[in-house]
Parts: structure tokens; C-alpha cells; sequence
């Protein structure tokens, strides 16, 4: 497989994930706010702050209203961030991959490049919000659908795979980084408002059902961190995707400094004690995952991207 190929098979991948973990974070936000009472419920810049991205809206935008932010995640063709300009570039890069992936995959994603061209400027109102979301999370499933029971085992699903468990574990140590602040900080002041927060936050990684199932219906601090971070059968904690990342890679036959990174991270986070949360040792933690999380896709970017890599 070319290395370009690769590259492009990837990004497609994370693309998708970014579209849907983009789709659901809006979602799961707009009701938290309908939720919570006028005056005390958090700002929607936070939703800002979890995409990482306080310097490239501050030079669009001057007030960061409702408004504003979703129609930088949803609906802003120059926003990097925006799930308008993500389903472009998944666009461009199936189309110039059409051979490596099946034949339906260029018409579902056509389709919903059509649909999020014509929607999602509208959709910036709370009353076409939701509908729309929800479209765009159905129809990013249903490629993964296609892509999941139609690829060949092979090179290019390996990939498709890897970029997709990368952005994966990248959005879920942004959710946790942002959200455990505002969390435990409210749970300080003892607001009334934090049990909705918890529920809030496994909501905005696609997490409630898995977590009742295993846990219970009780949302304690501890236990959910422990979910979201350590839980080895939920496909959006942190260590299942660093672990199916080591997976990937290995079939793909890496330097061995690439599979010791991984393993590295592994480690770190069966290490991790978090019975008793502890917010600076927390905060820690997720700010060191998000360094290793870059560092491995930079890794991945240097071995099997350049234009003179082997793939």
C-alpha cells in the first residue's frame, strides 16, 4: 500500500470519529443546558476549551455566545474544528481512495456532505439543532457500518482503525480535562446541579448505557473516572483504545520504538490509582496522556507517512 494511501485511510478515520465525538459533545451540551437553571450553568465556552481551540475562535469570533460556538463546531467552513469542514475533507480523501474502500462508502459520504452543505447553517438554532445531530451520527455509523463488515482484513482496515481509536482516545482526555474541573469544582461549592454534570459528561462520550450496565445507577466521582479511563470492555476509555492502538500496530510490524511508546502509556495508565481523586494528581495524569496520544500519532505519521516510508 502507498504511503499516501495510508495517510489518507486514516484521516478519513479520524475525520468520522471526530464528526460523530463533535456531533454528540454539541448534543449532549444543548441538554445539559436546557437542564440546568438560567445563570448557573456553564459557559459554552467550554465546549471551546475541549476542542482546543480558544486561539482560532477568539480570531473569528468576539463573544463567545451560544451562537457563536456552535456555529464554530458545526457550521463554519474556516473553522478547523467545525463538523462542516471535518465531512469535507472525509469527502476528498474517500474519493481519492475510492479503490481501497467499498463502492457505497463514496455515496454515504457524498450523501452526508450534501446534507451537512445544506443543514448545517440552520442547524445553529436550537429548534433544528438536535434533528440534525442526530442525522449526522446516524449516517457516520452507518459508514462505519459498511466499512467494519465490507473491508478486507487487511493493511488498509488496519488504518482505518488506527486513526479512528487515536481520535477516540484524543477526545475522551479532552472531555475528561475540561470536565473533571468544572465537575469537581461545582461539586465543591455543592451544587445542586452535579449530579447532572456526571451524567452529562458519560453522555458526551456516548457512555451512560455501558456504564449502568457495568456499574450501576449510582454516580460517584471515583467510579466514573475509573469507567472513562481504566474500564477494558468500553471502546471509548482510555486504556481500551491505547490497548487496541497497541493491537493495530503491532499487525502493521512497527519500529520497536513505537510499540515501547505505546506500552509506555499503557502502563502508565494501569498504574493509575484512582480510587481516591485527587484533581492536581488527575489533571496530571490527562495532561501527560494528551502529550503521549500526539507523540504516538507523530510516531505513526514518521513511520508509515512520509513519502519514502514503506507501508
Amino acid at each position: 500500500m502507498l504511503s499516501r494511501v495510508a495517510e489518507r485511510l486514516y484521516w478519513t478515520a479520524r475525520y468520522l470519529a471526530r464528526v460523530e465525538d463533535t456531533a454528540r459533545l454539541v448534543s449532549a451540551y444543548t441538554h445539559l443546558i436546557l437542564d440546568i437553571p438560567v445563570g448557573v450553568a456553564p459557559k459554552w465556552e467550554v465546549l471551546i476549551e475541549i476542542v482546543d481551540a480558544k486561539e482560532t475562535f477568539a480570531r473569528r469570533y468576539k463573544q463567545r455566545s451560544e451562537r457563536n460556538v456552535v456555529k464554530y463546531l458545526l457550521a463554519d467552513a474556516d473553522s478547523p474544528n467545525s463538523i462542516r469542514s471535518a465531512v469535507r475533507c472525509i469527502r476528498e480523501n474517500v474519493r481519492t481512495t475510492r479503490d481501497a474502500l467499498p463502492g457505497k462508502a463514496w455515496e454515504l459520504v457524498n450523501e452526508m456532505y450534501l446534507l451537512v452543505e445544506a443543514k448545517s447553517i440552520a442547524s445553529v438554532a436550537r429548534a433544528n439543532r438536535f434533528e440534525f445531530l442526530e442525522n449526522i451520527i446516524a449516517r457516520v455509523q452507518q459508514i462505519d457500518g459498511l466499512i467494519g463488515s465490507t473491508v478486507l482484513r487487511d493493511q488498509g482496515l488496519f488504518f482505518l482503525q488506527l486513526g479512528q481509536f487515536i481520535e477516540r482516545a484524543d477526545m475522551t482526555s479532552r472531555v475528561l480535562d475540561v470536565g473533571d474541573a468544572i465537575v469537581i469544582e461545582r461539586q465543591n461549592k455543592k451544587l445542586t446541579d452535579v449530579p447532572t454534570l456526571w451524567a452529562n459528561l458519560l453522555e458526551s462520550l456516548s457512555a451512560t448505557s455501558a456504564y449502568r450496565r457495568q456499574v450501576g445507577p449510582e454516580l460517584e466521582p471515583n467510579a466514573v473516572f475509573n469507567f472513562l479511563l481504566l474500564n477494558q470492555q468500553f471502546p471509548r476509555s482510555l486504556l481500551f483504545c491505547i490497548n487496541y492502538i497497541e493491537e493495530l500496530v503491532g499487525l502493521l510490524k512497527p519500529p520497536a520504538g513505537l510499540l515501547r511508546l505505546i506500552r509506555r502509556v499503557v502502563r502508565k495508565l494501569r498504574n493509575f490509582e484512582a480510587e481516591h481523586i485527587d484533581l492536581p494528581e488527575l489533571r496530571a495524569l490527562i495532561d501527560s496522556l494528551q502529550r503521549d496520544i500526539a507523540e504516538i500519532d507523530a510516531a505513526i505519521h514518521d513511520t508509515w507517512f512520509k513519502v519514502d516510508a514503506k507501508v
